[in-house]
């Protein structure tokens, strides 16, 4: 999942998209295939967890290999102050275990980046000065210590912003995407080790057309890095690029459906990519198969759903996991690295298809954003 710096995301909103002859011709072109399944539905956990001071959540992590997870929130107050906290919880019973910090009648902010590496808690603190803000991120090393351990310093190219983080688990590193900040095309990445606070060599993309906000992944076998965007146009497919973070080597090719790109994640084992494109009132949402390695593709329709959104893969079960939906309703589907959807979860009341979800593979349990950002509602899948 794709991690925005420095932005409160307190609503998401989808373009729906119009091109269904195109896509039909475009689907004839390529053999797609949609997806037969005899799913099943799997009932909600009756796990919420709910933030301290009873705020809006600005980001939250899932320990895959442990207990805990971590949160960040504010609280809106008179004069454009804000309580702001960030906190450890207990994945099991929601209970709040900890607050690592928490500033009343402020300016400054907490957002919380996710868990990264093994077991490290990554927060960004933004500072609000007279000469503007100042972000630093703090490590909690494990997160299971329950207190800030040190720093993680990312260098940000003048004029560019840190604009998101593969949230990797279970290996050392993760990539990083910066952007311009005057709307440049021009994209940097590298990866980086935040435990260890080392960071690889820079490395540049300059395509206009993936759009200003492409589905970003890493596949650390390959040290690749993936982004899949268009530039938002309802008649033309997305962009699919990888980038080698260690030769710098960008290999691009045509996706398959048409518009934006909800959700992306990358099995490392197998090399394979899944991604959701956007769906609209004639054209259905796509989820697509996509191999690194041979370059081949396959989308399968996403059923009975309007949008594709948020795309987790569990390395443990070999799963990835698809949010979905059809406006009102929201479902969590789960499909194998062959492309077969194996269940259908009800979403029940999970805000947004593209800030759920993060999992625990040794649980089998996620969580998504609850209604008005205000919790986290957990799901068995």
């Amino acid at each position: 999942m794709l991690e925005l710096i420095g932005k409160r995301i307190r609503s998401s909103r989808f373009w729906l998209v119009v091109a269904g002859a195109l896509l039909a011709f475009c689907l004839a072109l390529t053999g797609t295939a949609v997806a037969q399944s005899n799913d099943s539905a799997a009932p909600l956990p009756s796990v919420v967890v709910h933030p301290q001071f009873g705020g809006q959540i600005l980001g939250f992590g899932i320990d895959q290999g442990g207990t805990e997870g971590l949160l960040s929130e504010y609280v809106a107050e008179s004069g454009g102050q804000n309580l702001v906290a960030s906190e450890v919880f207990d994945q099991s019973t929601g209970a709040i275990l900890h607050v690592l910090s928490m500033r009343d009648h402020t300016m400054d902010d907490y957002v919380t980046e996710g868990v990264v590496g093994n077991h490290v808690g990554l927060e960004l603190y933004q500072q609000s000065l007279s000469g503007g803000i100042h972000n630093y991120f703090y490590t909690i090393n494990p997160l299971s210590t329950n207190r800030y351990t040190g720093l993680w310093t990312p260098t940000i190219q003048n004029g560019y912003q840190l604009w998101g983080i593969t949230l990797t688990q279970g290996f050392p590193d993760l990539a990083v995407l910066q952007r311009s900040e005057e709307g440049s095309p021009y994209m940097y990445l590298y990866s980086s080790n935040v435990a260890a606070n080392t960071f690889g060599p820079l490395v540049s993309y300059n395509d206009p057309n993936i759009g200003c906000c492409p589905g970003f992944a890493y596949d650390t076998k390959l040290n690749v890095a993936m982004l899949a965007g268009s530039n938002g146009s309802p008649t033309t497919p997305p962009i699919l690029a990888t980038i080698n973070l260690a030769t710098g080597a960008v290999h691009e090719i045509g996706g398959l459906g048409v518009g934006n790109v909800n959700g992306l994640a990358i099995d490392p084992l197998t090399d394979n990519a899944v991604l959701t494109t956007q769906g609209g009132p004639f054209v259905p949402p796509f989820v697509e198969f996509y191999n690194l390695r041979t370059q081949t593709m396959t989308a399968l329709r996403l059923p009975g759903s309007d949008v594709g959104g948020d795309v987790e893969f569990d390395s443990l079960h070999r799963l990835f996991i698809v949010a979905a939906g059809d406006g009102r309703n929201n479902s969590i589907l789960e499909y194998d690295t062959s492309g077969n959807l194996q269940q259908t979860i009800t979403g029940g009341s999970l805000n947004s298809l593209l800030t759920c979800c993060q999992l625990n593979p040794s649980s089998r349990t996620g969580f998504g954003l609850g209604a008005e950002l205000e919790s986290l509602q957990a799901f068995s899948y």
